[in-house]
């Protein structure tokens, strides 16, 4: 097996993220296994698998031909933001409406720096945040194309990022860590993502890397959960900087390996329409008031959320197709012109 199979597998392992991520927006989900429970609320690591899965295909995309910095830029904001305004705009308008943001959110969420200047009414982070990633990705690819010391410049890059995150917990920027917590996955995904291109095989000794990662992530989840906050807070999100390259190869084996047929199909649905199932389950599907008037909870919400998150994966789908057909009729139009 070699690292190909993080290319080979994107979608399914982007499908399984985003399912996730959903769980873990669904905080009030109660189980009767503990472990499920801390499961459910570490699905945030599922952002962790996206930013690093997207990064390992910029560079995939960078490798396979040269491009302009307004040309890189212009194709990801022709699969992001269509689908992010459609969303965007129908809930910001939504939110003011119902009197929970003001109108000044459209301007903010619309130029995409609410998430920079903290404005009431910001959309999620997430697209704001993986925009000024993809803006700095063509010099950090020429940079490590040219380096002959990629290990060496990706950890230096990663503890630059570590220290980043510190620097702005101690002065209290919590509000701007949702990206930079995922610096250092991003680097790692870049770094990574040179190996995929080069179809590098995973030998004994990747093998045995990968898992004193995940060792190390073992001890630092006992680290942050034994370590009092007050003392010296270790966030959990550092846990997926050691864990995320490691779960995704085991998940590409699995993929490889065993008989998973219909998962696979599902998870490769979901993954190629994650963008707008995400954006729609971090907003719309987010308002459990509203919604709960409707359908209800019951004492352990399993059919709430199993109608939800069907309806949520389906309405994704139906958007993804919408924008697709409309991105294709403005192309063909412009050059029918």
């Amino acid at each position: 097996m070699s690292y190909r199979v993080l290319s080979k597998y994107r979608s399914e392992l982007m499908g399984a993220a985003m399912l996730w991520v959903m769980l873990f927006h669904a905080w009030d989900l109660k189980f009767d296994v503990e472990a499920l429970n801390w499961m459910r609320g570490a699905g945030f690591g599922g952002v962790d698998i996206f930013i690093m899965l997207s990064a390992v295909g910029l560079v995939m995309s960078l490798s396979a031909r040269e491009q302009e910095f307004s040309a890189f830029m212009a194709r990801r904001a022709v699969r992001i933001l269509p689908a992010y305004y459609v969303v965007m705009l129908a809930y910001t308008l939504f939110s003011i409406l119902r009197g929970n943001a003001p109108v000044s959110a459209l301007i903010w969420n619309s130029t995409l720096l609410y998430y920079w200047v903290h404005a009431k009414g910001a959309f999620n982070w997430y697209v704001s945040g993986i925009m000024l990633f993809y803006a700095l990705t063509p010099f950090c690819f020429r940079h490590l194309k040219r380096s002959r010391h990629r290990i060496l410049w990706t950890a230096s890059g990663v503890l630059l990022g570590l220290l980043c995150c510190r620097i702005l917990i101690v002065d209290g920027y919590w509000n701007h860590l949702d990206v930079f917590y995922r610096v250092p996955v991003f680097l790692l995904g870049l770094f990574v993502g040179f190996y995929v291109w080069e179809e590098r095989k995973l030998t004994i000794r990747d093998i045995l890397v990968w898992c004193v990662c995940l060792l190390a992530g073992a001890a630092y989840l006992l680290a942050s959960l034994k370590i009092p906050a007050e003392t010296f807070y270790l966030p959990l999100c550092h846990l997926f900087l050691f864990t995320t390259v490691p779960m995704c190869l085991v998940g590409c084996w699995c993929f490889e390996r065993l008989p998973l047929g219909w998962l696979r199909k599902f998870l490769r649905l979901v993954g190629e329409n994650s963008l707008e199932i995400y954006l729609l389950n971090v907003s719309f599907f987010s308002e459990r008031a509203l919604l709960q008037q409707y359908i209800g909870f019951g004492p352990r919400r399993y059919l709430y959320y199993l109608i939800t998150f069907t309806l949520n994966i389906v309405l994704g789908l139906l958007l993804h197709r919408l924008v697709k057909r409309s991105v294709a009729a403005v192309r063909a139009r412009r050059t029918a012109e």
